[in-house]
């Protein structure tokens, strides 16, 4: 499979709507790209107009990038504007419900509906769908209502979303803070600042040829890079390719997504690599034939291992 780089920054927007109220233009990005993890569609939003209904999902984790404009976020602490460079994380359930208006410009990462079971439930009108369509949530019953041999049971209630709502915490990536990096290029970490659990990520910034990460791949797991700033230059397993501001591209999991980034440029480079979370997963690094082989979160759950073989 070959690599395949968009720019989310002015990818064209084909595809639209513009009905009931709701406006916006869209482009998906996942399926072009080849991912099969982490979906990925950039919006554009009319001033004053929701992209959507206001929802939230079980089973989906999204994350929201700004890329230009001022859009406003609903959710259930309220509303407030957003800026560009900023970054939301909405969770699974009802903390993580959601519709966004504009006017402005955006990116929405999300753990692949197309993996797990899923349901989105829109609190304003107190409906739900997943695959099979919609239906009102006050049609809800019990596993076993009229099934079986005991005869006719009353339904389950319906719980209402339970809990005082608090803002979501908002990261701005172009000024997320510094933390020390074994390989020097300095690198924050955005998972715990958006309170994610189901989608992992990192900013990285490089001054100009700093030493890379080294070449290597990951099993049991796929990565994103997008390009905030500068011109990095990818060392993928077909060759090299040249990335500018905004460029994403999605590395699958095995020798298909094997990657280096380097700074050959005379300024810095910012960019952030979005990851699924699963655990275990395994690097290998082709130049050294070293494993690194990751069993959960913690340093004391990673092993290094030296390999004679080269694969």
């Amino acid at each position: 499979m070959s690599v395949a780089k968009a720019n989310l920054f002015e990818i064209e927007l084909t595809e639209r709507l513009d009905q009931a109220g709701f406006w916006h233009r869209a482009a998906m990005v996942g399926g072009r790209l080849g991912a099969r993890r982490i979906a990925a569609s950039v919006y554009q939003a009319a001033a004053g107009l929701p992209i959507w209904p206001y929802h939230y999902h079980h089973g989906i984790e999204e994350w929201l990038y700004v890329i230009a404009g001022a859009p406003v976020l609903r959710e259930p602490a309220g509303e407030r504007a957003l800026s560009p460079g900023d970054l939301v994380c909405f969770p699974s359930g009802p903390a993580g419900a959601h519709t966004l208006y504009g006017p402005g410009r955006f990116v929405i990462f999300a753990t692949d509906q197309h993996a797990e079971p899923w349901m989105s439930v829109y609190p304003d009108s107190d409906k739900v769908s997943g695959p099979e369509g919609m239906l009102l949530r006050s049609s809800a019953v019990g596993y076993w209502h009229n099934e079986g041999t005991a005869g006719p049971q009353p339904a389950d209630p319906v719980a209402p979303d339970a809990g005082k709502p608090t803002p979501r915490p908002v990261v701005n990536l172009f000024e997320p803070g510094r933390e020390p990096h074994e390989i020097r290029a300095r690198k924050t970490e955005l998972g715990p600042l958006v309170h994610a659990e189901r989608l992992g990520g990192t900013v990285v910034e490089m001054d100009p040829l700093e030493e890379p990460e080294p070449y290597h791949y990951v099993h049991g797991r796929e990565d994103w890079l997008l390009v905030l700033a500068g011109n990095p230059t990818m060392r993928h397993a077909e060759g090299e390719m040249q990335l500018d501001a905004g460029d994403a591209v999605c590395l699958p999991e095995g020798p298909a997504g094997a990657r280096r980034l380097d700074n050959r440029s005379d300024s810095a480079v910012r960019v952030v690599w979005l990851s699924t979370t699963t655990q275990p997963t395994s690097a290998y690094y082709p130049d050294t034939g070293r494993w690194l082989l990751q069993h959960g979160p913690g340093p004391d759950e990673t092993v290094s291992v030296e390999s004679t073989r080269r694969i």
